[in-house]
Formats: C-alpha cells, structure tokens, sequence
C-alpha cells in the first residue's frame, strides 16, 4: 500500500498533559513472532489493509481494515501480520499526564474485573477520514508543525469519543433514556427562569414521580436539585471568568431574584457568590 514505511520520532513536548512523541506508517513484511519491549508511552495503531496478530497482557485477538489498537505504558505486548494477508498501518506515539484520561474518553483503556483485549481494541469504519488525520499527523510532524500534528491527533481523539458515547446511549435502557434525555434538556434551558421540573417531565414526557425515581436511581440526587446545580455550576464559570454583576449572573442562570441565588448558592457552594468570586482576584 506504502511501498515503503515513515517514521518520525521528537523530545519535544508541546505542554505536560498530551503530546505526539512519535508517528509513521508501515507496510509489514511477514516475519516470525518476538516478544517487543515493554515501553514507556502509548502508541495507537490504525489499520488501513491486511490483518495481523495482536497480544496484550495474554490476551489474543486477530485484527484486521478498519480496526486499531492501543498499548498503554509498561504493557506486555505483540504484533505482527498474517502471513498470507499482511497488515498495513498508521501509528502515533503520545505522551502526558492526560493520556489515560483521553483515551478512556474514547472507550479504550476502561477498568475491568478482568484481563479483557476488547479494552484495547477498536473500530471506526471511515478509513478515509480516520486515514487522512493519521496521515496528517505525520505530514505536519516531518516539517516541524508539531500544534498542527497535535490538532489532528485531538480530530482522532474527538471522532471515537465521540462514536464511543453513540454507542452508550444506544445501549442504554429506555429508562437511563429519560434520565439523559432530561439532562440534555436541562443544559439547553437551564437559563430560563420559566423552566422547571414540570417543563421537563412534559417535554420527557413522562409523569413528574416517576422521572424523580429515575433520578434517584441513576443519579442519586433529584432532577430539582440537578438542575440547581448545574444553574449554580454555571454561576460558578460566569463568577470567575466574567466581570458580570452578582444580579446579572443571577437572571443568566435562571434565577428569578437574585437574594435566591445568593442562599442557593450559599448553601451549595458553602461561601457566598462574592466570597467565591474574591477567591480568583489579584492582591
């Protein structure tokens, strides 16, 4: 497919958190299996033809188009193609303390009772649009555009979080459902002082008691006191991020008066709205 095989490696880091240590892309040649060096970043492979072996911590999957693997840190690993149908593949090196974080966002990685390779292990049927960010990455990478090489990494990143998340909320039951079809709702209209919990058990359509019990369950706090929270969550951002008055933040948020918001906010937040704001001030 390549004819041929690229590989890009820096010391470069561009901030603490997530960060491209390297990148190619290779048409492998069959060979005979050997145990790789445990290593110490983590490298995610895209295959683009072929299909090979893939072992991690005992585990033994056979891979093939449109599917990818990641090894984490200090993980026993191996690969290698098929003989009679060798792989060809895109892979990136990354490096940073959000790493795991990241990739867990993107369904890989997850904790589990037991040793499972699905944990490592993905799909994402676009190859042209998965292909073409891997190969950017590496384009950018060879002429020293590494914030370029890492805003496509971020698209790779983006598109199986967000395939991942897809897949959640397919696999939820009709009840988990209508608590997320709630909250959604709840993020939309929060700053509206006409909308209550009556609004959303209509619009969810669902009798107000019972959207409460799911609540409960799923949550474990009401949908009333969902969304105050999350009024006051956004309080919260506009206290410290803009120079809004207190009443102004008040009527943004939802609240009809703002010595409302000033108790709620107390009480949730444990210190007034002044207070809390006087925390990000200068001395």
């Amino acid at each position: 497919m390549f004819n041929s095989v690229g590989t890009f490696l820096t010391e470069k880091s561009l901030n603490k958190e997530f960060y491209i240590y390297e990148c190619g892309y290779e048409d492998v040649k069959p060979r005979e299996p050997y145990q790789y060096e445990p290593i110490d970043y983590y490298l995610i492979h895209y295959i683009l033809k072929g299909q090979g072996h893939f072992f991690i911590n005992d585990e033994h999957v056979i891979l093939e188009e449109n599917q990818g693997f990641i090894i984490p840190p200090n993980t026993k690993n191996n690969y290698y193609p098929l003989t009679e149908d060798p792989w060809s593949y895109r892979w990136i090196g990354f490096k940073g303390a959000a790493c795991h974080e990241i990739f867990q966002e993107c369904g890989l990685l997850l904790p589990t009772s037991e040793k499972n390779s699905s944990n490592y292990v993905y799909q994402f049927l676009d190859k042209y649009q998965m292909d073409s960010h891997f190969k950017n990455v590496f384009a950018f990478s060879e002429v020293n555009k590494p914030y370029s090489a890492l805003g496509e990494a971020y698209h790779i990143v983006d598109l199986l979080s967000s395939q991942y998340h897809e897949r959640i909320i397919h696999n939820l039951s009709e009840a988990e459902k209508y608590v997320e079809k709630a909250m959604n709702l709840i993020h939309q209209h929060y700053y509206n002082p006409d909308f209550n919990i009556e609004n959303l058990s209509d619009a969810v359509q669902i009798e107000r008691t019972y959207l409460f019990r799911l609540f409960k369950k799923y949550k474990q706090i009401s949908p009333k006191t969902y969304l105050i929270e999350y009024r006051l969550n956004k309080s919260a951002e506009l206290l410290r991020k803009t120079s809004y008055s207190i009443e102004e933040i008040a009527f943004l948020v939802g609240f009809n008066h703002p010595s409302h918001f000033s108790r709620q906010f107390a009480h949730y937040k444990k210190m007034s709205p002044s207070k809390f704001r006087a925390q990000f001030y200068s001395k």
